[in-house]
């Protein structure tokens, strides 16, 4: 595969950081920042008050942070006009491993098309990367990347993409029983986290993309 920086890179946790990253945003955040240590989201909050820290591990929010990874942990009236800075066990994790591309953007069922226009925009070449969870494939990230690629033209996409795109077409018209038959779905559901879970099937209610900007925040364009 050529380098990193021939792409425009969508990184996809649908199950929870991507959705909940633009979910912060939607909500009138200024900037969201996915990092992979919790040392480093304590250290930039040292710097910035005015920071709010939000993230889990397996599942759980962290210690000592203002919220969790759910979407609903983030109300308009927390985080207008605030700069937010995310941990979580595998999304921001992905983030930190694309680093080197020159163009990187969050996505998930809750802004597929928008993610197809703005990747199409920025290189000829896109390429949509899985969170997964814990290494592992996740079937609501090869859901949420089949929604993706299936506004790609047939002919761009590679043979990932096909089965991806296969997937999705699938459950398109059930996509909350799609993303229930995934094992992580299931854990959230047994903690209590359904709520989550359902709303992270929904399909292109955000027309618009974080994209990381020159600060290595995630903003609106």
């Amino acid at each position: 595969m050529p380098p990193l920086e021939n792409y425009a890179v969508v990184v996809v946790d649908t199950l929870r950081a991507t959705t909940t990253m633009a979910t912060i945003l939607e909500r009138g955040a200024q900037g969201v920042l996915p990092v992979a240590d919790v040392d480093e989201a304590f250290s930039l909050r040292d710097k910035n008050p005015h920071v709010l820290l939000g993230g889990e591990r397996h599942n759980r929010p962290l210690p000592g942070f203002d919220a969790g990874n759910s979407p609903f942990d983030y109300p308009e009236s927390m985080v207008q006009d605030r700069l937010v800075v995310l941990s979580t066990t595998n999304g921001t994790q992905a983030v930190e491993r694309v680093r080197d591309a020159s163009w990187v953007a969050l996505g998930a069922l809750v802004n597929a098309r928008a993610c197809f226009e703005q990747q199409i925009r920025a290189a000829d070449t896109g390429l949509v990367v899985c969170a997964g969870t814990e290494g592992q494939v996740a079937l609501e990230d090869v859901l949420a990347a089949g929604s993706i690629v299936s506004y790609w033209p047939t002919d761009l996409r590679g043979d990932g993409a096909h089965l991806a795109c296969a997937f999705y077409r699938r459950w398109q018209d059930d996509l909350v029983q799609g993303i229930r038959l995934a094992s992580h779905a299931k854990t959230l559901i047994n903690q209590g986290l359904e709520q989550d879970v359902d709303f992270a099937a929904s399909l292109n209610i955000y027309s618009r993309v974080p994209v990381r900007q020159s600060t290595n925040w995630f903003a609106y364009s």
